[in-house]
Formats: structure tokens, sequence, C-alpha cells
């Protein structure tokens, strides 16, 4: 029997991404079948360690999408931070432990932002920590390929990954900004039984409403629109969340995104000397 993710535990965010998860978890649960029995070990070996990549924007659910595949088929997760470090030698250490320890848990691990420790490897090396990098991104690459277990990566920025790393992942996983249905979900998903909503609220209004956001931003503007229910000057018992309050708060959010992507204006200093134009004399 397949696992599957149920819409309780986690909203996919577009068809497409629930096809691809579906598709992963067939392939891992029937592995016997399909390399042994059905006889694609012949001709395609498997790869000892199989790798799932989700890439996409930011909010989308990436890490809850890693963590919620790995208690579908019942695996411990190993949450890795970033293993870089200003010492020669700290970085290969802490990889090689953090596959030692997983191994023995037989741990599905999970590389949050990947792309720091999975980066391009440096092609003119200059000084000692420029090696460094080099040698814990060629550990991280052996470790990473004989791994007998799940690896789950998480990137924003996919186009960062060294080469070797993309042609060693098993799986790739692309989750997009959800589609109006998901959106609607998203936004009941956040709505506890006992919050007091107002008759105005419509979620799929809301989803029709605001398009280019991803769940994150839902979930932002759900507290914030509570909490701005909650300050109005009203007995607690009169106090309602109204689609003004979630309208209001999306759009702040959204306000507050556009102010973050804007362009910084950014003053290069001058290092050599600049001859300025003549100036004209007081008696001019």
């Amino acid at each position: 029997m397949i696992p599957h993710l149920s819409e309780k535990s986690y909203i996919f965010p577009t068809e497409k991404a629930r096809l691809q998860v579906k598709r992963i978890l067939a392939e891992i649960t029937h592995h016997d079948l399909i390399y042994d029995t059905w006889g694609m070990g012949e001709k395609h070996q498997s790869d000892i360690a199989l790798s799932i990549n989700c890439y996409g924007l930011s909010g989308t659910g990436k890490s809850m999408l890693l963590e919620v595949i790995a208690h579908s088929l019942g695996l411990k997760v190993v949450d890795v931070p970033s293993t870089g470090s200003k010492f020669v030698g700290v970085p290969e250490q802490i990889i090689q432990e953090i596959f030692a320890f997983a191994t023995i848990h037989n741990a599905f691990i999970v590389w949050n932002e990947a792309d720091r420790d999975f980066g391009k490897r440096l092609e003119q090396v200059s000084q000692s920590a420029d090696a460094g990098i080099n040698s814990a991104r060629s550990i991280l690459l052996d470790q990473f390929s004989s791994y007998k277990a799940l690896i789950g990566l998480t990137t924003n920025l996919i186009h960062n990954y060294d080469s070797a790393f993309v042609s060693r992942i098993r799986f790739e996983i692309q989750l997009d900004l959800p589609d109006a249905e998901a959106r609607a979900k998203i936004w009941q998903a956040q709505i506890p039984s006992k919050l007091p909503l107002d008759e105005s609220v419509n979620f799929s209004q809301l989803a029709a409403q605001f398009d280019e956001i991803s769940g994150r931003d839902i979930k932002k503007a759900v507290l914030n629109a509570v909490g701005s229910a909650a300050s109005e000057e009203k007995l607690d018992i009169e106090k309602r969340v109204t689609q003004a309050h979630f309208i209001q708060a999306m759009e702040e959010v959204i306000a507050g995104k556009k102010a973050a992507e804007k362009e910084e204006i950014k003053l290069t200093p001058v290092t050599e000397k600049v001859d300025l134009p003549p100036q004209p004399s007081r008696e001019d």
C-alpha cells in the first residue's frame, strides 16, 4: 500500500506537486517490485542514496513537505543546519558526524537551504579557506552518494548547486505558489474552531482576490488580522474577525514584500583621484 499525504497534514500548492509526490512515494515503497520483480535492475542500477530536492519560492512549504513525507514513510528526521565554519577541517567533521548519526537511526536527512553547503566548488583556490570549502564539498558528495537511506534538500536557489550534486539527485519536486483552490484551503486551515469569525468572511473570495501569495503569506496575514480584531475597543464577547481584517492584513503583507524586493541604492566609493571641473572665481 502506498502511503499518502492527507489534506489535513499538508495542502499541496498545485496538482502537479501532488502527482510528483505520489509518484515518488510509489517508487520508494515499491522498490523491490520495480527493480527485482519487474527486472528494471537488469537495465538500470538503483541508486544507493535516494534524494529528494524541493525547490521553489520562499514560503511554499518545502520543508514541511519533506517532514510530512518522512512521517508518511515512518522515518525519523535529522534536520541539518549549515555545516559552514571559519575553522579549517570543522565542516568535514560535522558532515561525517551527521551521516554517521543518521545511519545509526536510518533517518531521513533534511537539509534546508541546501545551496549553502551543496554550492559550486571553487575553481581558483587562493587560500586555505578556499581549499577547505572544496574539501568539505568533496566529502559531502561522497557521503551523499553512499548514504543508504533518504535525503531531502530544500532551496530557493537551485541554480547555485554544484552540477555533481545535481546529477545525483534522484527526485525533483518544484513547489510553485498555490493555485486558487489551494489558497482557499490554506486560508481555512489557519482558522481554529474557537475563532469568532464574522459572517462576512469568505475564503474563496480571499483566494480569488490575492493570487501571487504563498502559504506563509496567508499564515502571516491571518495572525495579523486576528491581532487587529483583538485590539479593537470592544468587549471581548463582541469582537469578531471580519473579511475586512483579512483583506487589510494581506494588503500589508504584500506591501511589506514589495518593499523588501526593491533594489537598494548603493554608493560606490571612489578610490582614484578625480579632476573636478574648474570652479568660477568669486569675481565672476
